[in-house]
């Protein structure tokens, strides 16, 4: 048992040991190293050239390359790498790759024909477009020779520590990785593009400024993730080095700024809290400030200082959400559970910067899905709400413009549609209706009700309405107990007539079916256009005055404006029921000619049309009554 541990940590110390290049792949093609991997950290600027090294081996002590440890770069000191390369049956093209993109500048040594040292240099401080490679990476091409070994010298300049170990790539796997990046951009602008879309289509049906807060949210982490990338260098500016060292700092500012614009927008944050408003506020202005600060030039802040600025956004946006969820806003926790996994992202990209994550790859991957899963839960929490907010405005819109209880139109919107229709026909010069109906012992017969039932009679009597009007016509509660009907022309008396004999019909049998034979007891006062009165208020008076005429009960429940009035009368049990029996064999009698029922010569009743009932709400079905005890 004790060889068994002997051997393990023997195992464990070779590989901690190891002084090779690292790979990008696991199944990637590697090369044996002549010599291995050894590098020494010295000032800025002391050594030109790898000659210095040669000159005083003693001087300068190379160290190993451990695996998983960094070289100590900094601002006052660089680090050069040594390594050599075997000779091989034939000569060999291999690629000297740097997992890392903030890298001030990376250089590599090697002799010429002639036993100089030549230089090739890549990295921010230099324009992609003169690196010896191009690619999203410093890289740098070198050959095996068939007669003896070469080496060459790695030179490191950074302000942080580079923590990764330089990777030695052969030329199939380098095309290979270059096809997989090539892939991961098209898939990071196609899912972040269809997003962007998304918004604008969201914003075009619901017309909330919050999807465009979120579109320009997207728009800032797809150019983050491209810059980080290296698209920016590699595609966008690869002769600029102005831009290729600034614009890896702009967009993530530019990014924060959006973000916490987005959430103080989408949070209630200025109803909730005017605090956290204004601290969401300040973290967009600053994340500008800093945006503009960085574009002027990045001498002016320290490495350190402008990735603290950012650990301090995210945390200010994190714990703003946090805060207003604990205060009762629950809507916060799903922009929260979408946000989180973008700031750990943004987190895990500064745990890079600081050193404490050796791979860019795996910081660049869990950037990008964590991104885009925190993306799509938002964009869905957004169309949710935005679905539950329009349907809310639609319901207020419907109380607002009909009666819950009956769901005809309110009052108002019989009296502004009045005169539309009084005017429509006067200028086509055809007939057209108006009906008010009075609803006798509403109150008395409605108190004895409980609230179920009263809500069921109501909706029974606004059903009873909607049913036998036209879908261009239109019902109002006018009152309590007073309902108009405003009919179309044309319209002739005795369509008229007809309708208002229906109406009382069906209030009959409706009657009958609940067991209260007058409980829809109604009287309809009608004026027609013939009658040649043309306005609002001629036209309601008449009305008014005909059922105020008609209050003290009379033998004729459907007048017409011009017709003389009945003499009022007290109708005994006996003469109501052979009232409604006779009114009843009348509407039979109607019903069987349909003929009678035409309009200015076209036949059709007033329960059917062809338009498409879209100016009333649907109603559900009226619960089962009981008679009233």
């Amino acid at each position: 048992m004790r060889a068994f541990w002997i051997l393990l940590w023997t195992l464990v110390t070779a590989a901690a040991w190891a002084q090779d290049f690292d790979r990008p792949y696991a199944d990637a093609a590697s090369l044996k190293l002549a010599s291995p991997l050894e590098w020494v950290a010295v000032p800025k600027g002391m050594v030109a050239s790898p000659d210095a090294f040669l000159a005083e081996p003693q001087k300068w002590i190379f160290q190993p390359y451990k695996t998983g440890s960094g070289v100590p770069t900094s601002e006052t000191h660089e680090v050069w790498v040594r390594f050599s390369t075997p000779p091989t049956a034939s000569p060999q093209e291999w690629f000297v790759r740097i997992p890392r993109i903030s890298l001030s500048k990376a250089s590599l040594y090697m002799r010429d024909a002639a036993g100089r040292w030549n230089a090739s240099a890549a990295g921010l401080d230099i324009a992609p477009a003169l690196w010896p490679v191009r690619s999203r990476l410093p890289s740098f091409s070198i050959y095996t020779s068939t007669e003896q070994l070469r080496v060459y010298y790695l030179r490191l300049e950074n302000g942080q520590a580079v923590t990764e170990r330089p990777q030695l790539v052969s030329a199939v796997d380098y095309i290979e990785g270059a096809a997989r990046v090539g892939i991961l951009l098209g898939l990071i602008i196609g899912i972040f593009g269809l997003l962007v879309i998304l918004s604008v289509v969201a914003y075009w049906l619901m017309t909330s400024m919050v999807f465009v807060w979120f579109g320009l949210f997207v728009v800032g982490l797809m150019s983050s993730q491209l810059v980080l990338m290296g698209y920016g260098g590699w595609r966008v500016w690869p002769s600029s080095q102005y831009l290729n060292a600034v614009m890896i700092w702009v967009v993530p500012y530019l990014t924060l700024a959006s973000a916490a614009w987005f959430c103080a927008q989408a949070s209630y944050a200025r109803d909730v809290n005017r605090w956290v408003y204004r601290m969401l506020c300040v973290a967009t202005a600053g994340n500008i400030a800093m945006a503009l600060l960085a574009l002027a030039t990045t001498a002016l802040t320290t490495s350190t200082l402008r990735n603290s600025w950012v650990v301090l956004s995210v945390v200010i946006i994190l714990c703003s959400l946090v805060w207003m969820t604990l205060r009762g806003n629950r809507w916060n926790v799903w922009l929260l559970v979408g946000l989180l996994p973008i700031g750990l992202a943004a987190l895990a990209r500064l745990a890079y910067n600081f050193g404490w994550v050796a791979q860019v790859e795996f910081a660049q991957a869990v950037g990008l899905f964590s991104a885009v899963l925190g993306l799509l839960w938002i964009f869905s929490a957004l169309i949710w709400r935005g679905r539950a907010g329009a349907l809310a405005e639609e319901r207020m819109a419907a109380l607002e413009s009909f009666d819950a209880a009956t769901g005809l139109s309110h009052a108002r919107i019989g009296q502004a549609r009045l005169p539309l229709v009084l005017k429509r026909a006067a200028r086509f010069e055809v007939g057209c209706g108006v009906i008010m109906l009075r609803w006798l012992h509403f109150h008395d017969k409605l108190a004895k009700l409980d609230t179920e039932q009263r809500g069921a009679v109501l909706t029974r009597f606004g059903l009873i309405l909607q049913r036998l009007m036209r879908d261009i016509d239109t019902a109002a509660r006018h009152s309590d107990d007073h309902f108009l009907i405003l009919v179309e022309g044309p319209v002739t008396r005795e369509s008229l007539a007809a309708l208002c004999g229906k109406v009382l019909s069906e209030c009959m049998r409706s009657s009958e079916k609940i067991g209260d034979p007058n409980l829809f007891d109604v009287q309809a006062a009608i004026w027609h256009s013939a009658l040649g009165a043309h306005k609002t208020t001629a036209v309601m008076e008449a009305l008014t005055t005909r059922l105020r005429q008609m209050a003290d009960g009379t033998a004729r429940r459907v007048q017409f404006v011009d017709t003389a009035n009945s003499v009022p009368h007290a109708d005994t049990p006996q003469e109501a029921e052979q009232r409604n029996a006779q009114v009843l064999a009348k509407i039979k009698a109607i019903e069987s000619q349909p003929s009678s029922l035409t309009v200015s010569g076209q036949s059709g009743g007033f329960a059917s049309s062809s338009i498409s009932p879209t100016t009333r709400p649907p109603i559900s079905k009226p619960a089962s009554l009981k008679p009233p005890v």
